[in-house]
């Protein structure tokens, strides 16, 4: 999308490839980013060869093929949380929201595909939310061993065999620690992907994601009348938040169509009335 002209409802919207659209409703629901983790230099991500965000750590327990640089499977991997999130340094205050789950999901499918590896997590805080969440974390320990380590990792330095050597802090007991590993994990966080806010005319929040009418009474309604609000675009959000939240703004739509007659008639006529914009 490259330009949106007129008001609701009777928006023109133009795509990139140049076509034109009449809506009478604009929905945006364009997702996040993911945090860039050479942002934090002091982890050695691209930098390190076993140095991995969490995106490529899914990708592959997916194929089966959790490896090291070197081609052998990992005897130890740490997991650190909240990279980039809760983070000042890096000017993003909040909880991503997901990640501790992600971890201790990814924790338990690394221990299922090699059993005698050791898995360590590094967190701040166990944010653990939604039905049986909270069982998984609990299951993760007692089932599959996966160690938790209250701590702030505040260096990591590669060894001549590839492993990488930690030193963090056990914020338990206010104690140095090192530790090695075969393969460093970092949980990376969301950002806003904000790409569309001059483009639409849209605010921004503190945090970056795009601002809402009312954060707590209109959260799909954007500050420009039409123009509705889904999923991770207002915040990070887990998938059935998102799937809950695109329904609720879909319901908004429809009673905004309705409450304008010449926009309820056109969408009636089955023409375009409104437009998903950068859906990712």
């Amino acid at each position: 999308m490259t330009e949106i002209n007129g008001a609701a409802p009777h928006f023109t919207v133009t795509t990139s490839t140049g076509e034109k659209i009449e809506a009478a409703s604009i929905l945006v629901a364009t997702g996040y980013h993911h945090f860039d983790a050479t942002l934090k230099e002091e982890y050695g991500y691209g930098v390190y060869d076993n140095c991995i965000n969490s995106v490529e750590l899914d990708a592959m327990l997916k194929a089966k093929n959790l490896q090291t640089k070197a081609g052998k499977p990992p005897k130890k991997v740490a997991m650190i949380h909240c990279v980039g999130s809760r983070d000042e340094k890096v000017n993003n205050n909040y909880c991503s929201r997901v990640c501790c789950t992600n971890a201790i999901k990814v924790a338990i499918e690394v221990k299922e595909q090699i059993p005698d590896c050791q898995v360590y997590c590094l967190y701040m805080d166990i944010r653990v939310f939604g039905r049986g969440y909270e069982e998984l974390y609990r299951t993760s320990q007692e089932r599959f061993g996966v160690q938790f380590l209250r701590g702030l990792l505040s260096e990591a330095a590669e060894q001549n065999d590839g492993s990488l050597l930690m030193r963090l802090e056990d914020t338990l007991t206010a104690k140095p620690m090192r530790l090695t590993v075969d393969l460093l994990v970092l949980m990376v966080g969301m950002e806003g992907n904000s790409d569309l806010a001059e483009v639409a005319g849209l605010k921004i929040g503190c945090d970056r994601f795009y601002a809402t009418a009312h954060q707590q009474y209109s959260n799909n309604a954007s500050h420009r009348e039409g123009i509705f609000l889904a999923g991770a675009a207002t915040g990070p959000k887990a998938i059935m938040e998102s799937i809950t939240d695109g329904r609720s703004a879909a319901a908004e739509m429809v009673s905004f169509l309705a409450s304008n007659p010449a926009s309820f008639a056109l969408s009636m006529n089955g023409q375009a009335v409104a437009t998903m914009a950068a859906v990712k």
